[in-house]
C-alpha cells in the first residue's frame, strides 16, 4: 500500500470515530456508555473512536445498531469528508500499481517505454518539433 494509501485510510478512520461521536451527541449518550453496553472496555473504545487501531467493522455496527443509525450514513458521511479534505482517490489501472513521487514517476513511465506499453507523441507525429525550432523530428 502507497503511503497516500495509508494517509487516506487512517483518516477515514478517524473520520469515522468523529461521525459516531457526533452521533453519541445527537443521541445524547456518552462513548462511555456505548463501551459499556458493547461490551467493551472504556479505554480500548476511546481507541477504537480514535483511529489507534481502527474500529473493527463488527464494533461500527454494532454500535451503529445500538443507536439506531444507519451505518450506510456514518460510513458515506465520513467519505464524503474525506473526499473534501483529501480530494478524489487516484486508483490504478488494472495491473499498474500507485506511485507516491515524481522520480517514481519517471521511472515508472520509463518502465512502459521500454517495455513499448507507451509511445512519445513526438516520435510518432510528423507535426511534432524536435526541439531546437527548426525541423521536424
Amino acid at each position: 500500500m502507497s503511503k497516500i494509501q495509508d494517509e487516506r485510510s487512517h483518516r477515514f478512520s478517524q473520520l469515522i470515530g468523529l461521525e459516531l461521536k457526533a452521533s453519541f451527541a445527537r443521541h445524547e449518550t456518552s462513548q462511555a456508555d456505548v463501551a459499556e453496553k458493547l461490551g467493551h472496555s472504556k479505554s480500548g473504545y476511546s481507541r477504537w473512536l480514535n483511529a489507534k487501531p481502527s474500529m473493527p467493522m463488527e464494533a461500527l455496527i454494532n454500535t451503529c445498531e445500538l443507536l439506531g443509525v444507519d451505518p450506510r450514513e456514518v460510513f458515506n458521511a465520513a467519505y464524503r469528508r474525506l473526499i473534501e479534505e483529501m480530494g478524489e482517490c487516484k486508483t490504478a489501472l488494472a495491473g499498474e500499481r500507485l506511485v507516491d513521487d515524481e522520480q517514481a514517476r519517471i521511472d515508472e513511465t520509463l518502465k512502459k517505454l521500454h517495455r513499448g506499453d507507451m509511445d512519445i507523441a513526438a516520435l510518432e507525429d510528423e507535426h511534432k518539433y524536435d526541439g531546437d525550432g527548426d525541423d521536424p523530428a
